[in-house]
């Protein structure tokens, strides 16, 4: 059965809201549930009990939410459905604090597989382009609302700015099944990062200022 929806609920389902570190724990929530598949997020936390794993991812997103560069933006779907979280053009290093805490936590994620991790991190993080972008940092949507739009609502403010701006935007995914979402808003491959066991490609895109034209 169908559900007729009111205008004004159309309207609040397609509104798109940065928000706050009020919202990290919902934030974390969703992308922790978003992210349930995604093969590097699942290679990193192999040695994890399953039982423990939705917690420890959002445990992880908590963390990136908290310890984003400053001038990060975190947008989510008006009905909670869907998040994003952007890293500004020249973010520059996290101060040595939070680098060491996010050691600490991969170590305990990780255990004798952490340095493979930290290594591999860093690998993708080198590869960023070097001319000021908006770095997409994660989208999600929860799976009960896989293709119903909600992830284009999400990441349209930000890539209208883009353009206006005359900035690229950028991300890295490790689950081809995205491509061609990313593909259809613009972004095209520039090249393929693996971790260094050769288990998990992960595809680098960036999107011109002008694809929105």
């Amino acid at each position: 059965m169908s559900v007729e929806r009111r205008p004004s609920e159309l309207a609040r389902l397609a509104e798109v809201r940065r928000v706050g570190g009020e919202r990290t724990a919902e934030v974390a929530a969703v992308l922790a549930a978003a992210f349930a598949k995604d093969p590097l997020q699942a290679w990193i936390m192999e040695g994890v009990a399953a039982a423990e794993r939705p917690a420890r991812r959002r445990d992880w997103w908590s963390f990136m939410i908290r310890h984003g560069p400053p001038g990060s933006e975190v947008h989510v779907a008006g009905d909670g459905a869907g998040a994003a979280c952007w890293h500004p053009p020249d973010a520059g290093k996290p101060p040595a604090a939070v680098t060491a805490a996010f050691r600490a936590m991969v170590a305990d994620l990780a255990g004798e597989r952490t340095e493979a991790v930290l290594a591999s991190l860093a690998a993708m993080a080198a590869r960023a382009p070097a001319e000021p972008h908006w770095h997409l940092a994660a989208v999600g949507v929860v799976p009960d609302r896989w293709g119903n739009g909600t992830g284009g609502r999400l990441l349209a403010p930000m890539l209208a700015r883009c353009d206006r701006l005359g900035l690229a935007a950028y991300l890295e995914s490790s689950n081809p099944r995205n491509l061609g979402f990313y593909c259809r808003l613009g972004f095209v491959v520039t090249g393929e990062v693996r971790t260094v066991d050769e288990r998990v490609p992960v595809t680098l895109m960036q999107r011109p200022p002008t694809a929105g034209r």
